[in-house]
């Protein structure tokens, strides 16, 4: 929310392990941008939880998460990382507590600075009526009250109203913004609408609006102003594969953004981003890539299976490995280790199928980015 210091957890969070119908067949192993500025590698404990991320974002900065879980596979500690002047630097950390039910009912922030103390920053408290969230409040430094929120719901136990208050502009508890959701009839999401109180009623602040298909998938979500659209998100699905088939991975961190609240019944292949330019126009800017690795019959990933059909064989390895892509041509390959570092490249290839030996490089875990005639792909290798 806004001049917040710390990240506001998803109103809906609730205990991080996967309800599943049906044993999952895939888990989603990253999601790159096709200009490859832009890339989210997601690593899963032996129980398929998220267990790190590693980022690369449009600014060149390199991070790491770290997940943390208790008996009862609640998140209980979120550790960032960052890769400063060549060394990965600790830079904060976030505790978790929670009730019986696996209700979050805390969350404190711990700031490095880049030193080697952690201070505490903030700590959010939540309240809970029917394992809903109905209130929040936020003290900074873990005593002054800094904001709080209040939580409204309709008879189908959907959020439908949040409002805050803050102390930023006056010193004392006031009136600052809210959030309203509105829902379809088959109850997914159809608005969000953010406002803000300017003392004597509340500015629009824009809206965001949700677009679904017959499976109640979520085609498009738009951000807007007025009428104009600012930002939109378009998805395509494999419809071969539903949500209950796979791990996808769940972080408390994630709830700020309204992704979260598109339903999605079926397995995410792309995101296409648009947004304005500076002259007001809407413009795309790029493809959003969703890789997926195919989970054996005992749980495990074997990073075989990509949204466009990329195979690495044999995974894990020592030597030689067989690339293939039988829908486009692979033009060049990158292979990179756990900082991104370029280890090992192959230019020139333009063919569907490629070997290339690994034999010089050390065990441990590396990304193989295929560029093809429909943007990269990037999947995980193991070298033995």
């Amino acid at each position: 929310m806004k001049k917040i210091l710390l990240l506001c957890i998803s109103v809906a969070f609730s205990a991080a392990g996967n309800s599943q119908n049906v044993s999952p067949v895939y888990s989603l192993s990253d999601i790159t941008s096709s200009d490859d500025l832009e890339h989210q590698i997601y690593t899963y404990n032996s129980n398929m939880l998220l267990e790190a991320t590693d980022i690369l974002s449009e600014d060149g900065n390199m991070l790491k998460d770290s997940l943390t879980y208790d008996t009862s596979r609640n998140i209980i500690k979120f550790d960032k990382y960052q890769l400063i002047n060549g060394n990965w630097t600790h830079v904060y950390y976030l505790d978790y507590t929670y009730d019986e039910n696996g209700n979050c009912l805390s969350r404190s922030n711990y700031n490095s600075y880049g030193g080697p103390t952690f201070n505490l920053g903030g700590v959010y408290n939540y309240s809970y009526d029917d394992n809903k969230v109905i209130s929040w409040e936020l003290y900074m430094s873990g005593t002054d009250l800094a904001e709080a929120s209040t939580l409204t719901y309709n008879d189908d136990g959907q959020l439908i109203k949040e409002i805050g208050q803050d102390i930023w502009n006056s010193g004392s508890m006031e009136d600052s913004w809210k959030m309203d959701y509105q829902y379809n009839s088959d109850g997914t999401i159809k608005t969000r609408a953010q406002s803000f109180w300017n003392g004597n009623s509340w500015d629009s602040a824009g809206s965001e609006w949700f677009y679904y298909d017959d499976n109640t998938n979520c085609i498009k979500r738009e951000r807007k102003t007025g009428n104009r659209v600012t930002t939109r998100y378009e998805y395509e699905h494999n419809m071969e594969y539903t949500t209950d088939q796979l791990v996808l991975p769940v972080n408390p961190e994630d709830g700020s953004d309204t992704e979260s609240l598109a339903q999605k019944n079926n397995m995410v292949t792309i995101q296409k981003w648009y947004t304005e330019n500076d002259a007001g126009v809407l413009v795309y800017v790029c493809d959003y890539i969703y890789t997926y690795d195919l989970i054996d019959s005992m749980g495990v990933p074997n990073h075989g299976f990509a949204a466009d059909n990329m195979l690495i064989y044999p995974n894990p390895t020592s030597d030689l490995i067989t690339i293939t892509n039988n829908q486009t041509i692979i033009t060049n390959i990158d292979v990179m280790d756990n900082t991104g570092r370029v280890v090992l490249r192959a230019a020139n290839i333009n063919r569907n199928e490629t070997n290339l030996d690994v034999s010089n490089l050390n065990s441990g875990v590396y990304y193989v980015r295929l560029f093809t005639s429909n943007g990269p792909v990037t999947q995980k290798l193991i070298v033995q």
